[in-house]
């Protein structure tokens, strides 16, 4: 149900705060009330910059010039600082989904739940079964900063939302005329520091916070004209109307190269998961469209049948003065996240979800029935004079007989009381089966932890490249590739990291298997040949993981030059981060369970072959972690790493896996012991 009051929206961006407010005049119309927009004498990401200072700054001076007493307030949060996962659900009934979420929500959440405020919106077409479920994040402290900056001009915001979820809501809004079933709507987001791309479906949404933004615009002028940052901010804003254009979008030619590349990778993934949807067109968003060339570029390079679009205006916003002001329509396309989180306000879009803190949501739903409280209080007053002056006529009214048959039924309901209280004392002194409830819940939050654990120990063991570590842009890695060989390079990818849990992990009996290359010794395996789960009834011994590490290696010509880095380097380096304490597992240095193949050791399945060419796996540069999957396209194609332009056919993918059980290692103590100077 929409809302009858104002409402205004507010993102705080690295440039500029952009605000918006809201009224509605019926039907799906709106009235812009009021617009703002402020720009902070520095960008936010600038190296000099006080962060702090500018966003408090903007707010006193949005405070100062503005009406908002008695508005509503959405705030937006930036994407890249928030989780957004979007996951199918099987058919369940609606009452069960919020526990299945809560439990996804805990499993893919890459912080302790208690640390994060979360969220989710259940995205379901009425004619089909099928549910899926967008889950929103972030961390409690990043909450109440953002949250602070606005308590300082007095300001109780009513709802938190992501700035990915603001333009979701404005597109799916403003634009439906131009969603249909089976089609898709892609909003390309520019901002200063990062591009955010959203996925719009009637009943889906797909989102994605890619690393490239203004400022990658603005350090390509720096080094191309050796300009301070000012400067080349300024030249890359007036760049349209400068006479060296030309010179200057030659310059930025590489970011546009490398943020299309991105943006092509995202459809790419998207359309292989997604086969039924075809994307329509692509709507630009933000004031990096101004750039000369940008909008060209993408529409030259990304395949997609309705082109790309500048954002020119809102649909659903009645003509006015204040609409039609120059302020406003020239700035249109950096009003989107803004619009978005006003129309959440008046209650008409699709994702409703809200990162404001309960606790916080409570004392705004508080203040909000105040007047209410108010006239209830009055009510009461006055109401308390009533019986007073009408004491003699009930007097007399209770001398009658319906009065002595009134007085009989309320003795009877004070009776039945009675009985309710002694049940509910009995009720409250017994608490064993509800204490015990309690501690399963409690045992169950113990080992939430566990799995971010084994990923933290999985990707921080993986050898380092000291060369590749110091890269920290797409120049520095191209001038690393000439002058050492790809070869000579251990960048490490992980394609998949399996874990899977086992009652009785020590009665998992190894078997010699290759999925993809030559084996160099024993894997794992349940009653279904890869591995049981937590339901192998035949499995004896301690309870533990099974964890099977799949991924790629630039480094070595042969197989045995893989090998032997997964041995003598990857696979110690994990022994010894498992040596931790607290962790709450351990590494048993043998199986004796294993076949002969596998030597006793525990380090399963080791299997070395030359990589798939699988255009979206083959990401480029740095040392970084890619988790990915779909299927492979042309196997014979030629591909290429994005970045340095090499051939990734002389690279390896690998596959691995070893045994973890819970608990802490019992021979830690013996072997300080042995280390102990003067003893045994």
């Amino acid at each position: 149900m929409a809302s009858t009051n104002a409402v205004w929206g507010i993102e705080v961006g690295q440039c500029a705060l952009k605000a918006v407010r809201l009224r509605p005049t019926g039907g799906d119309q709106f009235e812009l009330v009021a617009f703002d927009l402020i720009e902070h004498p520095k960008l936010l990401s600038q190296p000099d910059a006080d962060t702090d200072e500018l966003i408090r700054a903007a707010l006193d001076k949005f405070a100062e010039r503005n009406e908002w007493q008695g508005d509503k307030f959405v705030i937006g949060v930036p994407g890249q600082q928030t989780f957004s996962r979007f996951t199918k659900l099987p058919p369940v009934e609606a009452k069960k989904i919020p526990e299945i979420v809560r439990f996804e929500a805990s499993q893919q959440i890459p912080f302790d739940i208690e640390d994060v405020v979360w969220d989710y919106q259940v995205f379901q077409d009425e004619d089909s079964p099928d549910i899926e479920v967008g889950i929103f994040a972030m961390r409690r402290d990043l909450v109440r900063r953002q949250l602070d900056f606005y308590g300082s001009i007095k300001i109780t915001p009513s709802m938190v939302q992501t700035i990915p979820s603001a333009l979701y809501n404005f597109c799916r809004f403003d634009q439906a005329a131009d969603l249909a079933e089976g089609q898709a709507t892609v909003i390309v987001d520019v901002g200063a520091q990062n591009t955010d791309l959203i996925i719009i479906e009637p009943n889906s949404a797909w989102m994605r916070n890619i690393p490239l933004g203004g400022n990658n615009f603005t350090e390509a002028l720096i080094k191309a004209f050796k300009l301070s940052f000012a400067k080349a901010e300024n030249l890359k804003r007036t760049a349209a109307t400068s006479k060296y254009a030309r010179q200057i979008f030659q310059s930025m030619r590489p970011v546009f190269a490398e943020l299309v590349a991105e943006i092509q990778r995202s459809l790419g993934f998207y359309s292989q998961t997604h086969r039924d949807v075809s994307i329509r067109n692509v709507l630009a968003c933000g004031n990096a469209f101004r750039l000369p060339g940008l909008q060209k570029y993408l529409e030259n390079n990304l395949s997609v049948d309705g082109g790309v679009a500048k954002l020119e205006k809102f649909n659903h916003i009645n003509a006015s003065q204040t609409a039609n002001a120059p302020q406003f329509t020239e700035n249109i396309m950096s009003f989107a996240a803004a619009y978005g989180l006003a129309l959440q306000g008046l209650g008409v879009t699709k994702i409703e979800s809200n990162l404001l803190p309960p606790e916080l949501a409570r004392v705004a739903a508080w203040r909000k029935k105040q007047p209410i409280f108010a006239a209830a209080a009055a009510a009461l007053l006055v109401g308390a004079f009533i019986p007073q002056a009408r004491s003699t006529m009930d007097k007399n009214a209770l001398e009658t007989e319906a009065s002595k048959s009134a007085g009989a039924e309320a003795k009877r309901i004070i009776s039945t009381a009675a009985e309710f209280s002694k049940e509910f004392n009995q009720v409250a002194t017994d608490t064993t089966a509800k204490e015990e409830n309690i501690k399963k819940i409690f045992e169950l939050q113990d080992k939430r932890g566990l799995i971010p654990r084994i990923m933290t120990m999985v990707t921080e063991s993986l050898p380092v490249d000291p060369d590749v570590a110091a890269i920290k842009t797409p120049e520095e890695m191209k001038a690393l590739a000439k002058s050492k060989p790809r070869n000579d390079r251990k960048q490490f990818y992980l394609d998949s990291v399996d874990i899977e849990f086992h009652k009785g992990i020590d009665g998992f009996v190894r078997q010699d298997e290759s999925p993809q290359g030559n084996s160099m010794g024993g894997g794992f395996s349940g009653p279904s040949g890869r591995g049981g789960g937590s339901d192998d009834t035949s499995a004896t011994g301690d309870p533990g993981f099974y964890v099977q590490i799949r991924g790629r290696l630039t480094y070595g010509a042969r197989a045995s030059d893989v090998t032997s880095v997964i041995e003598n380097e990857y696979f110690p380096a994990l022994r010894e981060y498992a040596k931790q304490k607290g962790l709450g597992f351990y590494m048993p240095d043998e199986d004796e369970k294993a076949p002969a193949l596998a030597k006793g050791k525990n380090l399963a399945a080791l299997t070395v072959t030359p990589v798939s060419v699988d255009p979206s796996q083959a990401s480029g540069g740095g040392r970084g972690m890619m988790l990915s999957g779909g299927p492979s396209p042309d196997m014979n194609a030629e591909v290429t790493d994005p970045v340095t332009g090499e051939p990734i056919k002389t690279d390896h993918r690998f596959s691995f896996g070893f045994k973890l059980k819970l608990g802490e290692d019992p021979n830690a103590g013996k072997e300080e012991a042995d280390k102990a100077p003067g003893q045994g």
